[in-house]
């Protein structure tokens, strides 16, 4: 993984520098997985179109195509950016804590602390901690399905035109009649997301109970997409093929893209209070806020503002240190859901220069899911049956993982972080697991 860290390392540290405008963006390019040979539209007929006993039948799946292609869309733009943007930043306060009494600093934490969870603790009054963690994502399952398994059908519009009961010699009203209406487009994805996430945070303590932190994340973002879409006619001769004629149609296409994208990510600034501590425990107040500073059309950001609140208990017992977080984010886009947020566990000090720090974390939306897929199209002629539009699941998109990791300190007091993160469900767009390099270092 270091040559890959260090060749992403070099993209993030010019992604202030505004680059060249792309050719196209990575949803376009996205798109581009359902346009096949020379046509422009989603599932347009080049070779239908080019018939002239066929030529009406060119456009004829693109109606039928929209709500199941726009939801297939809009969900990997949704689930991409969302992912990207809202990835766990870390800890605000990642070393050992401070309290100034009589002007001598004391130590209020034993451990270095949690790292992609918070505990009630802040940093202390006129210190810096800051850092930089680098996250290597691998986009691989969507609600439980291999992303190079993506299966999508589209079914004919229902055509129903004056006299068309007369010409085809039933009723056209019926899904399924004229008998091209059976025709079926099959298509398979085989698609792949990589981000390399580094994430620039810093934490300034204000007061002794009051912490100031700003993280801007730094994003290198690819995708490779193939395409392969297969006709099934139920005529012969075939009214809808993507080239060749009616009388040697070509049933078969194929689309394939690679596109990339360097950027800045979602900037978030957060504040947090020490509300209430005894000896062995505290309270805390933390909020959020993201704003739209990544590109949408790049899936390096949401396009939206965004706004939360996290509720943070923690405990000290010798080296044992536990925390819980509770919180709520809200979020602004047309088809993002607010979100519930649960951490648990805790950070150990294995010695005084290494910690353990170990947390079940929770996702939950809320409310009723604002994109769905199609589930079933049925026809109703020649006889009843049923078609399944996407092997991709209507669930909803609870995300559970589970974050190990270790924190060392070095003699010259420079902290370096090692995490792995791993999703124990199956909802939303995942990796298989999700590794994180760090350092940090405090003044």
């Amino acid at each position: 993984m270091l040559p890959r860290l260090l060749r992403s390392l070099c993209i993030a540290m010019v992604a202030f520098i505004p680059a060249t405008a792309h050719a196209q963006t990575m949803q376009e390019a996205l798109a581009e997985l359902f346009v096949f040979g020379e046509g422009e539209d989603p599932l347009f007929l080049v070779g239908t179109a080019g018939q002239e006993a066929t030529e009406v039948h060119g456009g004829h799946f693109i109606p039928a195509s929209s709500e199941a292609n726009n939801a297939v869309l809009q969900f990997f733009t949704t689930s991409i950016a969302s992912n990207i943007a809202n990835f766990p930043l870390g800890s605000t306060v990642a070393s050992q804590t401070v309290k100034f009494v009589g002007g001598v600093p004391v130590a209020t934490s034993r451990s270095f602390g949690p790292i992609f969870a918070e505990r009630a603790q802040t940093i202390g009054r006129g210190r810096l901690n800051a850092g930089l963690n680098y996250s290597r994502i691998r986009f691989r399952d969507i609600r439980g399905i291999a992303l190079n398994d993506v299966r999508l059908n589209f079914v004919h519009q229902n055509s129903d035109f004056e006299g068309c009961d007369a010409t085809f010699g039933g009723d056209c009203t019926l899904y399924g009649v004229p008998q091209f209406e059976n025709d079926l487009m099959a298509l398979s994805l085989d698609l792949s997301f990589d981000a390399d996430v580094f994430a620039l945070f810093g934490t300034f303590g204000i007061t002794d109970w009051l912490d100031l932190s700003l993280a801007i994340p730094l994003i290198d973002m690819s995708m490779r997409g193939t395409s392969v879409v297969t006709m099934t006619p139920s005529t012969d001769p075939a009214f809808h093929f993507f080239g060749g004629t009616q009388a040697a149609p070509e049933l078969q296409a194929e689309s394939q893209v690679f596109d990339d994208a360097t950027g800045i990510g979602d900037i978030a600034g957060r504040l947090k209070a020490l509300v209430a501590s005894g000896e062995n425990w505290g309270l805390g107040l933390l909020v959020e806020g993201r704003a739209p500073t990544g590109n949408e059309e790049d899936f390096l950001g949401t396009g939206e503002w965004s706004a939360g609140g996290l509720a943070i208990v923690s405990g000290t017992f010798s080296d044992f240190s536990p925390h819980a977080n509770v919180g709520y984010q809200y979020r602004a886009g047309e088809f993002d859901q607010d979100i519930v947020k649960v951490i648990a566990g805790f950070d150990h000090r294995l010695a005084g220069w290494a910690t353990l720090a170990a947390d079940f974390l929770g996702a939950f939306p809320v409310g009723e899911q604002k994109l769905t897929f199609p589930e079933l199209v049925e026809y109703e002629a020649p006889f009843v049956r049923s078609v399944e539009a996407t092997n991709i699941p209507n669930t909803r998109d609870n995300l559970l993982d589970a974050s190990l990791g270790f924190k060392f300190q070095t003699k010259g007091g420079l902290l370096i972080i090692t995490n792995v993160l791993v999703p124990l469900n199956s909802g939303g767009l995942r990796a298989d697991w999700i590794p994180t390099l760090g350092i940090e270092y405090t003044l």
